[in-house]
């Protein structure tokens, strides 16, 4: 599904902008890296950390930019990857694929990250509505998604792909793998409510763990930290919607945003001292970056657990 925002007119060139850090009733460093009137969000980092691929849709678009784009998390000129619909992009291991939702959620495609004609990996067999939020593997080899109330694993050598978990009435979107690649991270979801937890389901389909259910909470997207210690997350909580980090294993959560604007899809940089993320907080959605403090979330998490 496409980010929706009310009242989008067609407009200018890409304007790229990288202002300083901003404190705006946040307890770390973030700025705005993208700066379009179209709706930018979903960022995905390059395993080097240089670069983030994120999705760009505008209504009526006559500019021909809806489609991935990359940015330098530096700052710079973004360019654009693919000119059609793509959303929840993940950037492989290797650095070489990008696996994204495409054809407005009802497909799964593969394209290299340098760009060119993407490919269908998902079978037409399988049939992907409203996103699957594909997912690689840490070794490259699989990939996780969603299709209706399945969780599937794709094995991309091979192209044989099995349920490794099914809830009917639910919505199993995958976040992230565990670093041993034995477990998926997902947010399970009542289709038909709000209702919504944070599991870990083991790729042999025969475990599961709950990590989260908090009735305060609505979960939404996830990602593992690099050093498989702490998950974060969005979570609507009081009507908004904002950015939080738990233990991998669970437990209580801190929160890292407080802006009344919604912020999520936060998403670790490889080296773990960031997080991209979305955000309405200029009344556009953006992709931004925020700079952590590990010893302070870690000091915080410590002792918000004991």
């Amino acid at each position: 599904m496409i980010l929706k925002k009310r009242g989008l007119i067609a407009f200018t060139v890409i304007v790229p902008l990288f202002t300083p850090a901003l404190r705006a009733q946040e307890p770390y460093p973030i700025r705005r890296l993208t700066n379009h009137v179209a709706q930018e969000g979903f960022p995905s980092w390059s395993p080097d950390g240089q670069t983030l691929v994120y999705s760009m849709g505008m209504r009526d678009d006559t500019l021909g930019i809806t489609g991935l784009w990359m940015i330098p998390v530096a700052g710079g000129k973004p360019r654009q990857l693919t000119s059609y619909i793509g959303e929840h992009p993940d950037w492989s291991p290797d650095g070489n694929h990008i696996v994204f939702d495409a054809d407005t959620g009802n497909s799964v495609k593969l394209v290299a990250a340098t760009g060119g004609h993407a490919i269908r990996v998902v079978p037409a067999s399988i049939p992907i509505w409203r996103g699957g939020n594909p997912n690689w593997s840490p070794d490259g080899s699989r990939i996780a998604f969603r299709e209706g109330s399945n969780l599937w694993v794709l094995d991309v050598r091979t192209g044989e792909a099995n349920v490794v978990f099914s809830q009917e009435g639910t919505l199993p979107l995958p976040g992230c793998w565990s670093l041993d690649g034995e477990e998926i991270y997902v947010y399970l979801r009542a289709a038909e409510s709000q209702e919504s937890s944070i599991w870990a389901v083991s790729v042999a389909g025969d475990e599961r763990r709950q990590l989260a259910s908090d009735s305060s909470h609505v979960y939404r997207y996830m990602d593992l930290s690099p050093d498989g210690s702490m998950l974060a997350f969005a979570s609507f909580k009081n009507e908004n919607l904002d950015l939080w980090i738990m233990p991998a294993e669970g437990g209580t959560p801190i929160r890292l945003t407080t802006h009344p604007a919604h912020d999520g899809t936060p998403r670790w940089s490889p080296d773990g001292t960031k997080i991209a993320f979305t955000s309405t907080r200029t009344d556009n959605f953006d992709v931004w970056v925020m700079e952590l403090d590990l010893e302070r979330v870690r000091r915080e998490l410590r002792e918000a657990n004991q």
